[in-house]
Parts: structure tokens; C-alpha cells; sequence
């Protein structure tokens, strides 16, 4: 992503809920209606919109062969990301038993583990950790706090993760993939609170279009078992 400008980078990482759409349908068969596409179409525009709005051009300096290699790399992480929710959906509806909380950790720790190998072996030959305390060093607001961020990142990622686990488990990947969207006008606007950054036009219609797409979902889970109701009774 480093060789990226900010709004390339988020424009292809929101396309992650439109593979997730999609590899739901291929892999799990997950059937559609009109209130999920509905609410595909709207999120995704919704994160697009914040990308548009966030200027950036092709890095200064940067070489042609390293933005190409960032463009795919980025939309590869965003397919890896899309497939992996429904690719976790299978597992489950595969397994064929009851899903508990020492499972979820379980699955929780294989996840971990492995990004965590797949992280620290390029960091490792790259020799990035010893820039750690460099960039420790540096912080504005101190090394004290930067290693606390560090920490405090690090837990809520798992806290992440868990509840991320419990919504595919529970309900389905592409609930999941609608939640992960739902994200990024929500940071936006935490960061207009605690950041004092401007609300503008454009975060406002971002975070109006994805609240809208999640409630259009929500809704039309509401009323499959109330048409199901209906078909029992005729």
C-alpha cells in the first residue's frame, strides 16, 4: 500500500465487499435478494465516495513497476480478504457440528498464527524490525505511548477477530463483509469526534448511503421468517 497514493489504496480496498458478494454466491451458494444487493450496491458506493473524495496522485519518485505491483498486490488482499469470510462459511456448514466458543478460539488461533508467520518472515528479511525503535524513537507523542498503541491495537485486533469469527458463524460471510464495510464511514466519523477533523458533504453522504445499505439488510433478514410464516400458513 506504501506504493500507492491514500485514495488509490482505499478505493480498491473497498471492493473487498463486492468479492465477498461474490465469493459467497460461488463458494457457500448464499441466495440473494433484492434488500442484499441493495445493500451491496449502496455500501460499496459509500466507501467509493470516500476514496474520490481523498486526494492523492501517483507517489513522487515512484517507480512505474512498484505502483503496479501495489495496485495488484492491494486488490489481491481485498479478493484474499472477500474470499476468505465465505471460504470460513463453508468450513462451518462443512463440519456439521455445533459451533462454541473454544472452537471459535481455536479457529481464531490458526488464523492468527498463520498471519502472523506470513508477516514475520518478509519483516525478518526485510530487517523491519529494527526499525521498530526507530520509529519508537521518532513519535510524536512519545516511545512510552507508541509501544501502548502497539499493545492496545493489538488486543482489539483479536477482539476484532472474534466478533468478526461470530457473525459468520451466527449468521452468514456476507453479513460479515456488510459489517467490515460499515467500518470505514464509522472511522470516518469517529475521527471527525476525537480528531476534530471537517465533516464534510462527502463523509456525510458515505456514512448516510452505508447506514442505509446495513438497515436494507437487516430489514430483509426481519422478513424471511415472517414469508416464511406466510408460505407455512397458505
Amino acid at each position: 500500500m506504501s506504493y500507492l497514493p491514500v485514495s488509490v489504496s482505499s478505493l480498491l480496498g473497498s471492493s473487498q465487499l463486492a468479492f465477498t458478494a461474490i465469493f459467497a454466491y460461488i463458494v457457500v451458494k448464499h441466495k440473494f435478494t433484492h434488500y442484499s444487493i441493495n445493500a451491496v450496491v449502496l455500501m460499496t458506493f459509500g466507501s467509493l465516495i470516500l476514496g474520490f473524495h481523498m486526494n492523492g496522485d501517483k507517489p513522487r519518485g515512484e517507480a512505474k513497476g512498484k505502483y503496479i505491483l501495489g495496485f495488484f498486490m492491494t486488490i489481491g488482499g481485498a479478493a484474499l480478504h472477500g474470499f476468505l469470510m465465505p471460504a470460513l462459511e463453508f468450513t462451518y456448514l462443512k463440519a456439521g457440528k455445533a459451533i462454541t466458543f473454544d472452537l471459535v478460539l481455536q479457529v481464531q488461533f490458526l488464523i492468527s498464527m498463520f498471519a502472523t508467520l506470513f508477516c514475520s518472515i518478509p519483516m525478518i528479511i526485510n530487517k523491519d524490525f529494527q526499525d521498530i525503535s526507530k520509529e519508537a524513537a521518532e513519535f510524536g507523542l512519545g516511545e512510552t505511548k507508541y509501544y501502548t498503541i502497539l499493545l492496545i491495537a493489538a488486543i482489539v485486533l483479536q477482539f476484532l477477530v472474534i466478533g468478526s469469527l461470530g457473525v459468520i458463524f451466527s449468521s452468514t460471510s456476507l453479513l460479515g463483509g456488510l459489517v467490515s464495510s460499515l467500518l470505514v464511514p464509522v472511522q470516518q466519523a469517529f475521527a471527525v469526534i476525537f480528531l476534530k477533523e471537517v465533516f464534510n458533504a462527502e463523509k456525510g453522504m458515505a456514512l448516510a448511503m452505508c447506514l442505509w445499505g446495513f438497515a436494507s439488510y437487516l430489514y430483509g433478514e426481519y422478513q424471511k421468517p415472517e414469508a416464511n410464516k406466510e408460505e407455512s400458513t397458505d
